[in-house]
């Protein structure tokens, strides 16, 4: 046998990468993998490795064994809603999520208002730092007034729209502060449920 053949058998012993032209010559003839056989003894000789030889027909004992295993078929019983707030119950004692998630509502709802507020609330100073534009073309407050009405009309229409705004603005922050106390409810109700069905 050529020295070739040798070196990579030897290093296929020392569990070496070996290339697919190797590997299927090794598959194809026996002496080859008596050889390599022979190999890996010594080098586990070597290394000092207390070797167990397996019977030639292993594969096929391991194939008759997996054949003969029973099957078990699995059944699912609970839909994922149930392992998602099983798995949430269970960290951290469940105790956690309901405070943070009343944090997080009252945290939108407080941002929300603070928002609404700033946004109809500009001080007039920030009107005074835009540039004035050369000729208005636009009305003034968005329509067109008779020049024969005073200035004082068109300011209590401004202020009639601010108090429909703000009236709006109200209208919509109790809105959404029901919405949250309505769906804080509806959670309490549904954890005391699975609890209750857990328990069962």
């Amino acid at each position: 046998m050529s020295s070739e053949k040798q070196e990579w058998l030897s290093a296929a012993s020392d569990n070496r990468q070996i290339s697919d032209s190797e590997l299927d010559l090794l598959l194809q003839q026996p002496e080859l993998q008596q050889k390599l056989e022979r190999y890996q003894l010594a080098a586990a000789v070597f290394r000092q490795e207390k070797t167990v030889s397996l019977p030639a027909d292993f594969g096929a004992d391991i194939a008759a064994l997996l054949h003969d295993e029973p099957t078990y078929q699995l059944t699912q019983s609970r839909n994922l809603l149930q392992k998602v707030g099983a798995g949430i119950r269970y960290a951290a004692n469940g105790s956690w999520l309901k405070p943070a998630a009343q944090g997080a509502v009252a945290a939108g709802v407080a941002l929300f208002a603070v928002l609404g507020v700033q946004q109809y609330q500009q001080p007039n100073g920030q009107d005074l730092m835009l540039p004035s534009p050369v000729l208005q073309t636009n009305p003034v407050g968005g329509f067109a007034t008779p020049v024969s009405l005073s200035s004082s009309t068109v300011d209590s229409r401004f202020a009639e729209q601010e108090q429909q705004a703000m009236q709006e603005q109200q209208r919509r922050l109790q809105a959404l502060l029901q919405a949250h106390r309505q769906q804080v409810r509806v959670t309490e109700q549904e954890q005391v449920k699975t609890e209750q069905d857990n328990e069962q």
